[in-house]
C-alpha cells in the first residue's frame, strides 16, 4: 500500500469526453511527485511538433505529495504545460484545491483534447463529469466561480480562467478562490484553447500517513514554531506584514522604476506611498490563507466605489513603480481588475510600462491607444489597458501574444523597448543590480524566483548574517553581495535545485524562506518520510530535483531553445536611482556567469545537456529520445 501518495492519476480527454485512471507508482522512484510527475509526461508524450494551441497539448493540475495531510504550508501545486511562448512552463498556485485533488484521491491530473464547446470538469471524488460552461463562458473569474458553487455546492475547490484565458491572450492566468494565482507563463490560454473554463474538486478523503502519531506531532510542533518566528508574526493579523514592502523594494534596491529605463527615471517622479499602516486600518477587511497555513497572508480590501479583493506580495510591486504610481488604492485597484479578468499582473505591469515608455518618447500618440493618452501613473490609462488587452478590444488586440507581439506589430523602435525573454517579461525586480537574478531571470523566462539566491535577497535586511551563510553554504560571502558575481552560479544552482524539491513536496517556498531565512528542507523532508514511510533523505531529493531539471530543460531544448539570453536593455543601461544608482549587468562577466551555471548543470555552452548527464542521473531512455532530436537536427 502506498503512503503519502494515492497511487491514482486522473486523465481528462475533452475530445473524446472521456477519463480514466492511471498507475502514480512507475513515477514515483525517479520523480517523486507534483512538478516531478508533470515534467515526466510532458517529456514523454509531447514532441517539439505539439504547439501550445493544439488539441493534443497537455496541461497537468500536479498537488505535492504532503498537501491535503496536516502538514502546514503545503497546500501547493504546480500547473504544467506547453505555454504560448512554445516552451514547457511550469506555474505555481496555492489556496485549497491542491488539497482537495490530494482527498478526491488524485496525485495529478491531466487534461488533454479540446472541447467543442465551453466545459466545466466536475470531480467528486471517483465520479467525473464534463459539464456545459456556455452560460459561463465571459464571464470574470469570481462570477464563474460563484455560479459553479450555486450548481454543484460551496464545499467546491475551484481554478479557472476569465476572459484573457478564453480570448487566448498569452498573458493570461489561472485563478483558484479570491487571489491565489499561477500567474506567469499564460497558461490560462491553454484552458480557453480547450475551451475548458474552470476544473471544480471535491474531496472526501483522507491522505493515508505510514506513521501518523509522530507526522501529526511534528505538524504541531512545526505549525506553532512557525508562527512565533519573526518573519510568521510580521505577517500576522496584528503585523499585517505586506503593508511595508512598498517602502521596502525602494529601501532595499529591487524595485524598478519604469519599464526597465535610465533616462528621466527617478523615485522623486512617483512620490510617498504613503502609510501602510493609515491604508491597511482604513480599507483592510479582513485575511485569510492557504490550506493548512498558519499564517493567513491574504489581504482582502474594501475600497468603497473602486473594488473589493485579495492583493498579496509582489502584486504591490506590479502596478507601482513600472507604471510610475504611488497610490496605493490605484495599485490595489488594478492587481484586483487584473485578477478579475484573469491576467498575470507582472506581466500586464509591464505592458502597461512598455506602452507608457513608448508614449513618454513620442513613439506612439493617443491616435495608436483609443484615444487615451498612456502618460506615466494615469489610472485612466491603466485600467482602460488592462481591460481592452482582457476583452480583445481595441488597442488590446496588439496584445494577444503580450508585449512581444505588440513590439513586432508597433515596429522597430517598440521592439528596442521591450524587455523580454523568451518571448515573455521579466518578473518586477532590478536584475541590473542583483546579479544572480539576471541568471535566474534568463533560465526561467523572465521569472525571478525570490531573487535566484535567498541570500542576495536578503542581504539588505540583515548583511552580517547573510554573508556568513553565504558563505558556509558557498564558501564565499561574496554570493550574498548583490552586484557580485562571484559564486552566483552556484547559489541559483543550489536554490533552483531545493525550489524543485519544494515544487515536489508541495511546500510553500515563501513560508519557507519567511520562517528560515533561507531554503531549508530539513522539516520538509522529514515530514515527507513520516508520512511516506520511506526513508527519503534530503540529498536522495536533490538527487531526483536535478533529474526533473534536466529533463525539463531537454523539453525546452527540443523546442528551439539554445544558449540563454538578456535583452540588450539590461546591459546598456543603468538602475536610474536608488542605493544601487548607476549598477549595471556587465556582459563579459555575465556570459562568464552563465557558462559556470551550464557547467555545474552538465550542459554545453549551448545549454544542452550532455550524454553523461542523462546517464548520471538514470535517464537513459529519455536520452535516447533526445538523442533521435539531435540527430534529426542535425
Amino acid at each position: 500500500m502506498l503512503y503519502g501518495w494515492s497511487g491514482k492519476m486522473l486523465r481528462i480527454d475533452l475530445s473524446t469526453m472521456k477519463s480514466w485512471v492511471e498507475d502514480t507508482e512507475p513515477y514515483i522512484p525517479s520523480f517523486i511527485g507534483g512538478k516531478g510527475l508533470s515534467v515526466k509526461i510532458i517529456y514523454d508524450e509531447l514532441g517539439p511538433e505539439i504547439g501550445p494551441f493544439d488539441s493534443e497539448n497537455r496541461i497537468c493540475f500536479s498537488p505535492g505529495i504532503l498537501s491535503g495531510t496536516m502538514a502546514p504550508a503545503h497546500s501547493r501545486m504546480k500547473i504544467t504545460s506547453v505555454a504560448p511562448n512554445g516552451y514547457l512552463q511550469n506555474s505555481g498556485t496555492g489556496g485549497y484545491i491542491p488539497a482537495e485533488i490530494k482527498k478526491a484521491g488524485y496525485d495529478n491530473v491531466i487534461v488533454q483534447g479540446k472541447s467543442e464547446k465551453p466545459v466545466y470538469l466536475y470531480v467528486n471524488n471517483e465520479n467525473v463529469e464534463i459539464r456545459d460552461a456556455t452560460h459561463i463562458w465571459g464571464m470574470d473569474t469570481q462570477a464563474a466561480q460563484r455560479v459553479i458553487k450555486e450548481e454543484i455546492g460551496d464545499l467546491v475547490k475551484i481554478a479557472c480562467i476569465g476572459p484573457a484565458g478564453e480570448n487566448l491572450v498569452s498573458i493570461s492566468c489561472i485563478i483558484t478562490g479570491v487571489g491565489s494565482v499561477a500567474g506567469h507563463g499564460g497558461l490560462g490560454a491553454i484552458m480557453g484553447a480547450k475551451n475548458l473554463k474552470a476544473i471544480a474538486f471535491r474531496g472526501t478523503g483522507q491522505v493515508r500517513i505510514a506513521r501518523p502519531s509522530e507526522f501529526l506531532k511534528l505538524c504541531k510542533e512545526t505549525h506553532l514554531w512557525m508562527r512565533e518566528t519573526p518573519g510568521m508574526k510580521a505577517q500576522s493579523r496584528e503585523g499585517q506584514g505586506d503593508k511595508g514592502l512598498l517602502e521596502y523594494s525602494y529601501q532595499s534596491g529591487q524595485g524598478v522604476l519604469g519599464n526597465f529605463e535610465e533616462k528621466d527615471a527617478s523615485w522623486d517622479n512617483i512620490g510617498d506611498f504613503g502609510s501602510g499602516d493609515e491604508f491597511y486600518a482604513k480599507y483592510g477587511s479582513h485575511q485569510y490563507g492557504c490550506y493548512g497555513c498558519p499564517v493567513h497572508h491574504f489581504h482582502v480590501f474594501d475600497i468603497p466605489g473602486k473594488c473589493r479583493g485579495a492583493v498579496k506580495c509582489s502584486g504591490w510591486y506590479d502596478f507601482s513603480g513600472p507604471v510610475w504610481v504611488s497610490d496605493r488604492k490605484v495599485i490595489a485597484q488594478a492587481f484586483i481588475l487584473c485578477n478579475s479578468y484573469g491576467l498575470d499582473s507582472a506581466s500586464t505591469g509591464n505592458a502597461v510600462s512598455f506602452l507608457m515608455e513608448l508614449y513618454h518618447r513620442g513613439i506612439i500618440s493617443e491616435n495608436d491607444t483609443d484615444g487615451i493618452p498612456m502618460r506615466r501613473g494615469d489610472e485612466k490609462a491603466i485600467f482602460a489597458a488592462i481591460e481592452k488587452i482582457a476583452k480583445q478590444e481595441g488597442f488590446g488586440k496588439l496584445f494577444r501574444d503580450g508585449v512581444w507581439g505588440a513590439a513586432k506589430e508597433i515596429g522597430k523602435e517598440a521592439e528596442e523597448c521591450a524587455v523580454l525573454v523568451n518571448k515573455q517579461t521579466l518578473t518586477i525586480f532590478e536584475v541590473r543590480a542583483f546579479k544572480s537574478a539576471a541568471l535566474a531571470a534568463t533560465l526561467g523566462d523572465g521569472i525571478v524566483r525570490f531573487g535566484g539566491s535567498v541570500h542576495e535577497l536578503e542581504w539588505g535586511w540583515d548583511k552580517e548574517r547573510m554573508e556568513k551563510e553565504a558563505q558556509e553554504c558557498y564558501g564565499s560571502k561574496e554570493a550574498a553581495i548583490p552586484y557580485s558575481y562571484e559564486k552566483k552560479a552556484l547559489s541559483v544552482w543550489d536554490n533552483e535545485n531545493r525550489n524543485t524539491v519544494i515544487d515536489m513536496l508541495g511546500t510553500c517556498f515563501w513560508v519557507i524562506q519567511a520562517t528560515t531565512g533561507t531554503i531549508k528542507l530539513d522539516i520538509p523532508v522529514e515530514l515527507l518520510s513520516l508520512a511516506t514511510g520511506r526513508d527519503i533523505g534530503e540529498e536522495e531529493l536533490l538527487w531526483a530535483a536535478q533529474r526533473v531539471l534536466t529533463l525539463e530543460r531537454a523539453c525546452k531544448v527540443r523546442r528551439g531553445r539554445g544558449r540563454d539570453r538578456l535583452p540588450r536593455r539590461l546591459f546598456e543601461t543603468a538602475v536610474p536611482d536608488g542605493i544601487f544608482k548607476g549598477e549595471r549587468l556587465s556582459e563579459e562577466k555575465f556570459e562568464e556567469m552563465l557558462d559556470e551555471y551550464y557547467s555545474l548543470r552538465g550542459w554545453d555552452e549551448n545549454g544542452v545537456p550532455k550524454v553523461e548527464t542523462f546517464m548520471k542521473f538514470g535517464l537513459l531512455s529519455e536520452w535516447k529520445i533526445f538523442d533521435r532530436h539531435l540527430k534529426s537536427e542535425g
